[in-house]
């Protein structure tokens, strides 16, 4: 396993603990121990060979595919919420949108090693509007619209021609947005929570519906952690302090000297994985480079929403914020990108 990499997991779960002390003190001994368990699912992902990932990488897309269709009908909401998101286990909960982007990266990559630019543009154009349309039925608009994103940077990545990537995405789109113009009608406080923010962000408007309190409470979280931070004594007032807004808890304790440790993290992860990507041949290069883009593109968005830059969407910060599901899907990207690290050490081995 790639050290580099290793040491930008756990030293974000690490901060993930301390955020969720400070915002849930009772509740950070799950969060070590599900950061324990994602990492093993890790190094889990870095041995297994990436042909079989392939392989394996359509039955697993429909298998997804399918329990987001189940969890419409079946799946449960937390109370206060009309959200259709989880299945109910036992005591455990399980959310096939977070493993969808996981299985979005593996079915692209496999998708365009095995044509190799010699392939028709409807079977992309159906994986990414189905995924990202059902998503939005749930509703879970800023899910799908990071699905939708981050299967744009796979083509991206993939060097797929301009002709088609804008073909691509506007035939996926129409998939997405018909399947989803429902969901709006029903969803008004999307819309809501859109025209608040940016009332208050262009206008400079003060927010008087309460849409924006999670933006305005991050602020002053923000300004009160300084540059030096509270300490872990600190305590967060704002809802989701430990999940989605779990940087303003670690801003408090640890002031601007957190936030700069998160973001050098995730600069790492992104250094490291595309380099990796950009080296290592087959199918490996396009999962090392998607889970890349995934990790540390959802993270730079749940940072702007924190700061303010972008309404709020619901997104957690990978490897940090409190939640299961999140944690074991970033754990399989970031075994993507250690497999990738394992074969490229193979070809060096084999050229010496």
């Amino acid at each position: 396993m790639d050290l580099v990499l290793v040491f930008a997991q756990l030293g974000l779960g690490a901060l993930g603990i301390l955020g969720v002390a400070v915002s849930e003190a009772s509740s950070w001994p799950d969060q070590a121990l599900r950061i324990a368990i994602a990492f093993s699912v890790t190094m889990i992902f870095a041995i297994i060979p990436s042909q079989r990932i392939i392989r394996l990488s359509p039955f697993v897309y429909v298998a997804v595919l399918l329990a987001l269709v189940l969890v419409l009908f079946i799946g449960v909401s937390p109370a206060g919420s009309s959200a259709q998101r989880w299945f109910l286990i036992g005591n455990f909960t399980i959310q096939p949108s977070e493993l969808m982007k996981v299985a979005v990266i593996a079915y692209l990559s496999a998708f365009f090693y095995n044509h190799l630019g010699d392939w028709q543009l409807w079977r992309p154009m159906l994986v990414i509007g189905l995924a990202a349309g059902l998503i939005m039925l749930e509703p879970d608009f800023s899910t799908a619209g990071f699905v939708f994103c981050l299967a744009f940077a796979m083509l991206l990545a993939a060097g797929t021609t301009l002709t088609r990537l804008l073909s691509i995405t506007i035939v996926a789109a129409i998939i997405a947005a018909f399947m989803v113009s429902v969901s709006l009608d029903d969803n008004p406080y999307v819309m809501r929570r859109f025209n608040s923010w940016r009332e208050m962000v262009f206008n400079g408007n003060i927010d008087s519906t309460g849409e924006n309190f999670q933006i305005d409470r991050a602020r002053e979280g923000l300004e009160e952690g300084g540059f030096l931070g509270l300490g872990s004594a600190a305590k967060t007032k704002i809802p989701e302090a430990d999940t989605d807004m779990i940087a303003v808890s670690i801003a408090q304790a640890l002031g601007f000297i957190g936030i700069a440790t998160l973001a050098i993290f995730y600069l790492l992860i992104a250094r490291r994985g595309l380099k990796i990507a950009s080296l290592v041949e087959g199918p490996a290069a396009l999962l090392a480079a998607g889970a890349t883009l995934y990790i540390c593109g959802q993270a730079g968005l749940n940072l702007l929403v924190t700061s303010g830059v972008l309404p709020v969407t619901g997104i957690p910060l990978p490897f940090v914020s409190y939640g299961f599901n999140s944690l074991i899907s970033v754990a399989i990207a970031m075994g993507f990108i250690h497999n990738a690290y394992r074969q490229l050490r193979s070809q060096y081995a084999a050229r010496s």
